[in-house]
C-alpha cells in the first residue's frame, strides 16, 4: 500500500513538473509578440523643443533623427541658412548668414501651418582636408509633432484585447519561427478612420504567409474609429501606424521608423 502511494505521488510530481505538450503549445501561441507602433516622420520635433531652438545646433540636438541628414561637424563655414514654411496658407521664408536663427526665422518655424513641413536650406563650406573646397548645398525638412497623438478609443489595453480576439488568437501555433515578422501599415485620418492599410514589404522581408496577412489586414480594416491626432489649436491631422507580429529583432524593424 505504501509503495502504491509513493508511486502515485511520484506520478503527480512528474505531471506537474512536465506539462502536457498541448498546454505548452497553447502557451507559446499566447506569447506571440505583437504591438501597434507609431510611424514617425523622417525628422520631427515637439512644439516645446522647437520654441527653445535658437541655432541649427540646438535643432540638431532636439529634433528626432535629424543627425541622419545634417551634422554641424560637416560644416566649416556657413554662407547662408534659409528657413521656409507655409504660414496661414502662404509660403514665407527668411535667410540668415550663419547657424543662428533670426527672429523672423523663429517666427516662421513656430507659426508654420499645423501638419506641414518646415524646410531648411544650407549653403556652406564643408569641413575637410581638401586644398580646393567647393561650396556645398544641404537641405532637409522637418515637422512638428501634434500635442495629442492618435489613439485607440479605450486605450492600449482595449486595442490589445481587440487584436488578440480578432487576429492573434486565430494564428496557428508555430506560424512564426526564428526571425519571422510581418508588419501591417495603416493611417488614422483626420476623422479617426483607418485608411491605406497594407502589408509592408521590403527586400529583407522573408515571411510571407498570405492567410495570416489577410487575417491581420481584416482585423485592421474592421477596427473601430480612433481618436485622431490633434494639435493644441484643435487642428486634426493624419498619423501613420504599424502592427508588427513576430520577432522584433528582425532586420525589417529598423526600416519601419518606429523608434
Amino acid at each position: 500500500m505504501k509503495n502504491t502511494w509513493n508511486n502515485l505521488i511520484a506520478l503527480l510530481f512528474i505531471t506537474l513538473a512536465f506539462p502536457h505538450p498541448g498546454a505548452a503549445q497553447g502557451s507559446l501561441k499566447n506569447e506571440l509578440s505583437y504591438k501597434v507602433n507609431r510611424i514617425y516622420p523622417p525628422v520631427s520635433i515637439t512644439k516645446e523643443k522647437l520654441k527653445k531652438a535658437n541655432t541649427l545646433i540646438d535643432l540638431n540636438n532636439e529634433a528626432n533623427d535629424l543627425d541622419l541628414y545634417f551634422r554641424p561637424s560637416w560644416i566649416r563655414t556657413y554662407l547662408s541658412v534659409e528657413v521656409s514654411a507655409s504660414c496661414k496658407g502662404k509660403k514665407r521664408k527668411a535667410v540668415s548668414k550663419n547657424d543662428a536663427f533670426t527672429q523672423e526665422q523663429k517666427d516662421i518655424m513656430n507659426m508654420a501651418d499645423a501638419g506641414t513641413g518646415i524646410s531648411v536650406q544650407i549653403q556652406y563650406i564643408p569641413e575637410n582636408t581638401l586644398t580646393h573646397n567647393d561650396i556645398k548645398d544641404l537641405n532637409f525638412t522637418f515637422s512638428v509633432d501634434p500635442e495629442n497623438e492618435a489613439k485607440y478609443s479605450g486605450g492600449q489595453q482595449k486595442l490589445n484585447q481587440y487584436l488578440m480576439e480578432h487576429a492573434i488568437s486565430k494564428i496557428p501555433a508555430g506560424s512564426f519561427k526564428n526571425y519571422d515578422l510581418t508588419a501591417i501599415k495603416f493611417t488614422i485620418n483626420e476623422a479617426g478612420e483607418i485608411i491605406n492599410a497594407h502589408v509592408f514589404e521590403s527586400v529583407y522581408q522573408s515571411y510571407k504567409n498570405e492567410k495570416i496577412n489577410k487575417l491581420l489586414l481584416e482585423a485592421i480594416h474592421n477596427m473601430p474609429c480612433w481618436e485622431p491626432a490633434k494639435y493644441s489649436n484643435g487642428i486634426k491631422v493624419k498619423q501613420d501606424f504599424v502592427l508588427t507580429v513576430g520577432n522584433m529583432e528582425s532586420c525589417v524593424v529598423p526600416l519601419l521608423n518606429i523608434r
